[in-house]
Parts: C-alpha cells; sequence; structure tokens
C-alpha cells in the first residue's frame, strides 16, 4: 500500500515540476533571446496557467478516486448514499405523521367491525 501511495506522489510531484520546469525553460530562452514581444509573454503565461489547471484537475480526479475506492473498500457510505437515504427516512417520517393523523376507519364505513381491542374477543383481560 505504501509503495501505491509513494507513486502516487512520485506522480503528483511529477505533475507540479512539470509547469515549473517548463517556466523555467521559457524564462531562459526569453532571457536569451532578449526580444521578447508582450504577445509573446502573454500565450507562454496563458500555456502554463493552462497546464497547471490541467495538472491541479488531474491530480484531483486520482486522489477522488483513490479516496473512493478506499472508502468503498472498508464499506462506508458515499455523500449519495447517505443523501439518499436521508431522503427516504425523511418520506418515511411523513408517510408516519400522515397515517398517524387520518382518521382509523370505523366498521360502518368499511363494512367490517370496528377493531377489537387486544384479549376483547377471547374474555382475557
Amino acid at each position: 500500500m505504501q509503495d501505491a501511495w509513494r507513486a502516487y506522489l512520485e506522480l503528483a510531484m511529477g505533475l507540479t515540476e512539470a509547469p515549473r520546469k517548463k517556466a523555467q525553460d521559457a524564462v531562459m530562452r526569453v532571457v536569451g533571446q532578449g526580444g521578447a514581444t508582450a504577445a509573446q509573454l502573454q500565450t507562454l503565461a496563458e500555456e502554463l496557467v493552462a497546464t497547471g489547471l490541467s495538472n491541479r484537475e488531474a491530480l484531483t480526479k486520482l486522489v477522488r478516486f483513490e479516496v473512493d475506492r478506499a472508502l468503498g473498500a472498508v464499506g462506508l457510505a458515499t455523500a449519495d448514499e447517505v443523501a439518499e437515504l436521508t431522503r427516504r427516512v425523511h418520506d418515511l417520517e411523513r408517510q408516519l405523521r400522515e397515517a398517524r393523523t387520518a382518521p382509523e376507519p370505523t366498521g360502518a364505513a368499511t363494512g367490517q367491525p370496528a377493531p377489537q381491542p387486544a384479549g376483547a374477543a377471547t374474555g382475557q383481560p
């Protein structure tokens, strides 16, 4: 397990090192040329920002995947599963409240005798 985390950390460091190295190389080229225009520098900055964002998104997805996989391995519920269960509990609570407040059917309304308390039919107290 530690080897996997070490590999992921190395990958993450590589994702962050690549833009830094690219930026350093680009600066050295621009300084070496001595005649960089504002448009060239703007394009370079935009490329670096895009690369950094892309790397950050890739790393975030990787971490989320691994966390979800680890949580699944230990049997913990996801946030979506908890939200669904919460919704179902609230729905059942609402149904229970409605059932408690609804008038009980009488024997005349249903055509059947009204329910007897437990033990009444056998004559037991």
